[in-house]
């Protein structure tokens, strides 16, 4: 039976080479991939929220900027030190259950944060900082334990590669979804409701996720720990490096000795910085150069643009490889130099247009990247190696943050300002408000691009879209 293009296909047993049948097809939506992705989806909206509204709602009481930025990097740092602790030990524990424990952490932490904010009211009090923080790292921390959980379970819940190439087009694409919404939702509840808005949103996130995971009807396969688990599509490796129970820069160091792995982690990271960073200063390039009528604009092409781009890879996944990614990542790296110029800012078609290529490229090669991993990493050793993928690409948005304001105020505000650089680079470049922030996103460019060029310089290593030599030591190619 063949699914419309843009949807999964019927799912069978889990390692099953067989799809369902004609009986299960209409019970297509209750899923095990579904209920989870749902879940999940919830759950990190959840938490995005809470981080981006207990933030502004600190930062309206107290008018310090630094409370803003320690809920968020204790929250990022949370999730961060969560990932090494689990990596190994996710493989021998049932990943249902840890689910179950991750959402219910939650919800707890949302819990006592209403506790505390109520106990203080009672008392004329304020709820300090001291008493949030741990609470949200703990959520953070649960957080980051159902991306890994859920991530490292799609090979057995979609096992048909086909399909199993949507449900990660499908996982990516709502990362990048939920980052886009947050902000917007967390100013808005604090505005109509203060904390306690935030914190019942939050809670009923995790409670929502717990449902679905119990509710869920899970595969046999999928209930069992990590270890041992190979299906239908996967191959397991010979590497002597993923057989040993290792600690996390142990199985740094084994990514970091394997080519494909290290390059996918590469650019995987460079993306991560480049997209972090680009969060931070297209909005504020926009509104104080372009205003906020510009801003609007750009937020309704984005829009359209990244849903577009997600129908995209719905259905042309199995094409849209090595080759794909590179000349996708090509656009985005091109379309942020263009922002370094000031011609381009002036010109309002080409703006829109790059802006609106860059947003498209973006669900896709997040999905190619998430794709890439499965493919490359045997799905006992997910757990683990995924752990260090996203160690890595949230430490390099967490430095994008901090880096960008830096290299701005520090760097970039002065050097334009200097009076001796040559005229035609000063025209080039630009020196009305806003321009710094350009000139930073013209030199993301450059570091997606650097990195790109320096991950694909030789072929046959096992780059997506290329063929590496099978050997005993390596993975065998699919």
């Amino acid at each position: 039976m063949v699914a419309p293009r843009g949807t999964l296909p019927p799912i069978g047993p889990a390692g099953s080479d067989h799809p369902a049948g004609p009986s299960e097809e209409s019970n297509r939506a209750g899923s095990p991939f579904w209920w989870l992705w749902g879940g999940q989806l919830i759950s990190n909206l959840g938490t995005q929220v809470s981080l981006y509204g207990v933030g502004l709602w600190l930062f309206q009481r107290h008018q310090h900027l630094l409370d803003f930025a320690a809920v968020a990097i204790v929250v990022q740092l949370a999730k961060i030190l969560a990932l090494p602790l689990l990596g190994h030990r996710l493989q021998r524990w049932r990943r249902r259950r840890v689910m179950l424990v991750a959402n219910g952490l939650g919800a707890l932490s949302t819990l006592v944060l209403a506790w505390l904010l109520l106990s203080a009211d009672l008392e004329g009090g304020s709820l300090g900082l001291a008493a949030l923080l741990p609470l949200q790292a703990l959520a953070a921390a649960a957080e980051a334990t159902l991306v890994l959980c859920f991530a490292s379970l799609i090979p057995l819940l979609v096992p048909e590669e086909p399909a199993r190439h949507q449900a990660n087009g499908w996982f990516a694409s709502s990362d990048g979804l939920v980052l886009v919404a947050a902000p917007f939702l967390g100013a808005s509840l604090v505005a109509i409701g203060g904390l306690r808005a935030v914190l019942v949103l939050d809670g009923l996130s995790f409670g929502l996720a717990l449902a679905c995971v119990v509710l869920a009807p899970w595969p046999e396969a999928a209930l069992g720990p990590a270890l041992g688990q190979s299906p239908a599509g996967v191959s397991p490796t010979q590497r002597s490096w993923v057989q040993r129970p290792i600690r996390w820069l142990d199985d740094l160091a084994g990514l970091w000795c394997d080519r494909p792995l290290r390059r996918l982690a590469l650019l995987g990271t460079a993306m991560a910085f480049v997209y972090g960073a680009t969060e931070v200063l297209f909005p504020a390039w926009v509104i104080t150069a372009l205003g906020s009528g510009r801003l609007g604009g750009a937020l309704l092409m984005g829009g359209l643009a990244y849903g577009l781009g997600v129908r995209l890879w719905l259905a042309l996944a199995p094409k849209l490889w090595g080759r794909a990614l590179s000349a996708l990542l090509l656009i985005q790296s091109l379309a942020l130099m263009g922002a370094g110029l000031v011609v381009f800012e002036t010109w309002i078609p080409l703006w829109f247009g790059g802006l609106g290529l860059f947003t498209l490229a973006l669900p896709v090669c997040l999905a190619i990247v998430q794709s890439r991993w499965q493919q490359l990493v045997p799905v006992a050793e997910l757990p683990r190696l995924l752990a260090v993928r996203y160690c890595l690409e949230w430490l390099a948005r967490l430095a994008a943050f901090s880096v960008s304001a830096l290299a701005v105020d520090r760097l970039l505000r002065p050097a334009l300002a200097w009076p001796h650089w040559p005229g035609w680079l000063v025209g080039s470049l630009g020196t009305g408000p806003g321009r710094p922030m350009a000139v930073a996103l013209g030199g993301l460019g450059w570091v997606l691009l650097l990195t790109l060029i320096s991950t694909i310089r030789r072929p046959g290593l096992g780059w997506p879209g290329r063929n590496r030599p099978r050997s005993a030591s390596s993975p065998t190619p699919r």
